[in-house]
């Protein structure tokens, strides 16, 4: 039998027949462009073929709360983020009535704001207080918070790196399913969770899955990873070797 190379993912053929969501992010810094709301439908439609069974869901959760980390900016930024997101969701709802045919079940798709993310979970805060706490202990954890931040070009000031843990902290939570998602369609009966992003995932968050401080990761999620929406391809977090991806 050959052997995989390190490091090397593929695409998911079919998603399970259980009941699950797909987790749409939307980075307000990708809103009007590659997550815009045609882009997130023709990405709706390249999923349509993995679904066995009518059971999926679709949640948009916008991330304009976790811009609230740049004091400075917040009063500046709220207006035009709010108008936005508004704005994407009815690009959204439209193109899926428009594509009736195709989606048919407009209660699978949810939107929610990131705040929504806050009340989801019983003590988000005090968990994302031990995350912060990891992130003071732990030196591999920050040396990959810092290689995140210096491919994206960012400085990487407090409140960066409190985005970056605020962000990382939800997923992490996501995907060994402590979170409640609310969706009218699955209501409550997910098995399966995806995470669906454009691009390569950071490498802290693949970081604190691997450590998993908060010893969360034997939960039952089949994908405990993110699936790459421009290479097509889902990256299991518990099988990439850090050291060279």
């Amino acid at each position: 039998m050959k052997l995989l190379e390190k490091n090397q993912f593929f695409d998911i053929n079919k998603f399970p027949k259980e009941w699950g969501i797909i987790i749409f992010p939307i980075s307000m810094s990708r809103i009007s462009n590659t997550q815009s709301p045609q882009t997130c439908v023709d990405a709706l439609d390249f999923f349509l073929d993995k679904i066995s069974v009518n059971k999926v869901g679709a949640n948009f959760l916008y991330s304009e709360g976790l811009y609230m980390n740049f004091e400075k900016e917040a009063y500046e930024t709220k207006n035009r983020f709010a108008q936005s997101v508004v704005s994407h969701m009815g690009g959204v709802r439209r193109l899926v009535v428009k594509n009736y045919r195709k989606f048919q079940i407009e209660a699978a798709f949810r939107f929610d704001s990131w705040f929504q993310m806050y009340l989801s979970h019983n003590d988000f805060f005090s968990v994302f207080g031990k995350i912060k706490n990891f992130y003071e202990s732990d030196k591999e954890f920050r040396k990959y918070v810092a290689l995140d931040a210096h491919e994206q070009g960012k400085e990487l000031s407090p409140e960066q790196i409190n985005f970056y843990l605020e962000e990382h902290t939800f997923a992490y939570l996501l995907l060994n399913r402590q979170l409640r998602l609310q969706n009218d369609f699955v209501n409550g009966h997910e098995e399966w969770i995806l995470l669906a992003y454009p691009g390569k995932p950071p490498l802290g968050q693949i970081y604190l899955f691997q450590k998993d401080p908060l010893s969360i990761g034997k939960a039952s999620n089949p994908y405990k990873g993110q699936y790459d929406l421009v290479e097509k391809k889902f990256i299991d977090y518990n099988k990439v070797d850090l050291s060279s991806f």
